[in-house]
């Protein structure tokens, strides 16, 4: 008889406790957002103009298409705008180019969250130490004053940040399997 490998248990990687992170970064990034709205603050940098444009260009200019695209900047920020920005009011407000920062900051500090918080209690129950280190590091990352204000306009910093978090997030999990 062969010995029976034990399967690991799924684990709920969207527990409630990420999950209140994602919210509170939420909170944060449309208190904010409607701060520097009021403010106008959404379109202070000559990037975020260029990167909203850019998104634009691709189904309103003289030659509209994907062409349109081949600039500075890697695609994948401008492919995000452009359903965002169909929209006149939302283009020249800057507001359809704040949707993916914001979304993407708020799955940043989630990505923190759950990177801490696994990285120091491994595969068992995390214990009140690596919840404490968890909350800890989302909002040393959430509190974070520059992107806060990034997370609110058509950059690209927030986004990037996410998504290298969340490669690190799904790496070490896969490393720790």
């Amino acid at each position: 008889m062969s010995p029976r490998r034990m399967k690991p248990q799924p684990t709920h990687h969207w527990d409630r406790e990420t999950a209140l992170v994602a919210q509170f970064a939420a909170c944060v990034s449309f208190i904010s957002f409607a701060y520097y709205f009021q403010h106008g603050g959404l379109l202070l940098y000559g990037d975020a103009v260029a990167h909203i444009n850019i998104a634009r260009r691709v189904f309103d200019s003289r030659t509209p298409g994907l062409l349109q695209l081949g600039t500075v900047w890697l695609p994948l920020p401008h492919l995000l705008l452009i359903p965002l920005l169909l929209s006149d009011s939302a283009w020249q407000s800057g507001i359809g180019g704040s949707v993916p920062s914001m979304v993407a900051y708020a799955l940043g500090a989630a990505g923190v969250f759950r990177l801490v918080r696994s990285a120091l209690s491994g595969n068992s129950q995390p214990d009140p130490a690596a919840r404490t280190a968890a909350w800890l590091g989302a909002i040393v990352y959430a509190a974070n004053p520059s992107l806060i204000y990034l997370q609110t306009t058509a950059m690209t910093e927030s986004l990037y940040l996410a998504l290298f978090i969340w490669v690190v997030v799904y790496f070490s999990e896969f490393v720790r399997e």
